[in-house]
């Protein structure tokens, strides 16, 4: 599939350069980045999460960090809660199940990012399925979460964190 036709869409209508990194099908943030031979910083994921009026809220984060829950509830004064993978498929219609991109704005989602993603030269983030993954420089990343909350919401997972394995990668330029 490459890239979700939505992701496409909003990347090019917001004038964002990007390049396309393919590599083995992986499933979830931490595998996905160990496949693809990058730091699990660098790679931002999102996560879905309602309120108890199902107002939905796009998390944008590093995918070596969880999301305090506490912190986000106190941000939006309301009980955040995580979104079942079944109501995922409601938004992210072009995307292949559970490869939940981190660009709620381009899906009619409200966006808040973590603060964490600010010093990586690169961020990467998911195509739309589980083989490729836009990769944009970190100039391009304002563009992306421009009009969006941003704040401190996530902390690192010690374990989950890998550094990167120096490989080189042929990127497919769009």
């Amino acid at each position: 599939m490459g890239v979700a036709i939505t992701i496409e869409n909003f990347l090019t209508s917001n004038h964002i350069q990007f390049s396309l990194l393919a590599h083995a099908y992986a499933e979830g943030s931490f595998n996905t980045a160990k496949v693809a031979c990058i730091d699990t910083h660098s790679l931002a994921k999102g996560v879905l999460l309602r309120d108890e009026d199902f107002h939905y809220t796009l998390c944008v984060l590093p995918s070596s960090h969880k999301i305090l829950r506490h912190t986000l509830n106190q941000i939006f004064d309301r009980h955040m809660h995580l979104v079942e993978e079944d109501e995922l498929i409601q938004f992210f219609k072009d995307c292949d199940e559970g490869a939940v991109p981190p660009l709620g704005k381009a899906y009619g989602i409200d966006v808040i990012w973590d603060e964490a993603l600010i010093n990586n030269e690169v961020i990467y983030m998911e195509a739309g399925d589980h083989r490729h993954l836009i990769r944009i420089e970190q100039t391009e990343f304002p563009k992306l979460m421009k009009d969006t909350l941003h704040d401190h919401f996530s902390s690192s997972r010690a374990k989950h964190y890998q550094k990167p394995v120096h490989i080189r990668h042929s990127y497919d330029s769009l």
